[in-house]
């Protein structure tokens, strides 16, 4: 099995350019050998479980979804919610939670920017840079608009 290169990169929160193949493909490859997470702009949970038992599927022993919840601004009743009644937002936030819950150190975020509102953006950016100091995470946004690569919530790559 392909081996991705080493990444060398300190916890932070990254804008992947277009152009870095290499970065692209290295992550691509930590996503299909399951060493990273994968937050997409909808959320594939298992259908006929609650949101709460969505969640405990992917708790670890180490971490529990209340230290968790208060770094994504999130409350504790959003494990009652019906899956159909969240945002955009509450969808990212929750499987962010999910890979913190099992203690992923990479996530990868991809095209998650189009459907939020500029109000919902301001909040998230922010959220994962704070998330990723606090965690030591390195999360990669991957985006076709390169203005998100300027904001000083981020990295360039």
């Amino acid at each position: 099995m392909e081996k991705p290169t080493q990444l060398m990169h300190p916890s932070g929160l990254y804008f992947v350019l277009e152009e870095n193949h290499q970065l692209l493909s290295d992550l691509a490859l930590y996503i299909t050998q399951q060493q990273a997470a994968l937050i997409k702009p909808h959320w594939s949970s298992v259908p006929f479980l609650s949101l709460k038992d969505n969640l405990a599927l992917a708790a670890k022993k180490n971490t529990t979804m209340e230290d968790v919840l208060p770094f994504l601004r999130l409350d504790p009743s959003i494990a009652k919610k019906e899956r159909e009644t969240l945002s955009r937002l509450e969808e990212l936030q929750i499987q962010i939670l999910q890979a913190l819950l099992l203690e992923k150190k990479i996530l990868v975020m991809e095209q998650v920017l189009d459907n939020l509102s500029t109000s919902e953006i301001q909040l998230l950016l922010p959220m994962c840079q704070e998330l990723a100091k606090r965690f030591d995470l390195c999360i990669f946004l991957i985006h076709e608009d390169q203005r998100f690569a300027h904001t000083h919530y981020m990295k360039t790559l």
